[in-house]
Order: structure tokens, then C-alpha cells, then sequence
């Protein structure tokens, strides 16, 4: 005889995506159902929601983590650059 309980009926509906080595996460996904259909929704991580910014809607949730990557990937790869083209404050020639 299978047991069941009443997690079984529990759906996932929110996650966060986080980088190893990194203090906090870095995205939020949130499952939600609009007009009647399951879309998911990332936001960049913040303490509360009115520091996060929209990442984008997206069908699935594989897509919004896609996507929520690329944008940390991405925003990373500017400070970089910013950081690596000063030394100092000064620009470098």
C-alpha cells in the first residue's frame, strides 16, 4: 500500500536562482496563471519586491531561469569591463 500525503498535492511557485560563492540569489521565479495559462515571471533578486526589476514572462520555467542567467551573466560582464577599462578612477589610455 502506497501512503499518501498532502504534499503530493503541492505545486512549486516560487524558486531563486543563486551562484555558488555568491552572498544572495540572484533572480526570482515566480509560477503564476494569467488569462487562464501557466507563465512564469523573473524578476532580478532584491530583500523586497519593490527593488526587483522584471526580467521578462516566459512559458516555462527552464525559460525564465535561461533568461534570468543570461542577464546576471551579462550585467557581471559590464562591471567588468567598467572595472578593467579604470584603474584607479582614471581611465586607461
Amino acid at each position: 500500500m502506497v501512503e499518501w500525503h498532502p504534499r503530493r498535492l503541492v505545486r512549486p511557485v516560487e524558486w531563486v536562482l543563486t551562484v555558488p560563492g555568491h552572498p544572495e540569489p540572484v533572480a526570482v521565479i515566480r509560477r503564476l496563471k494569467l488569462a487562464g495559462r501557466v507563465t512564469f515571471r523573473a524578476v532580478t533578486w532584491a530583500p523586497k519586491s519593490g527593488g526587483r526589476e522584471l526580467i521578462g514572462y516566459y512559458p516555462d520555467g527552464d525559460s525564465a531561469a535561461t533568461a534570468a542567467w543570461r542577464r546576471y551573466v551579462e550585467q557581471n560582464q559590464q562591471q567588468h569591463e567598467r572595472a578593467s577599462r579604470t584603474h584607479g578612477g582614471a581611465e586607461r589610455g
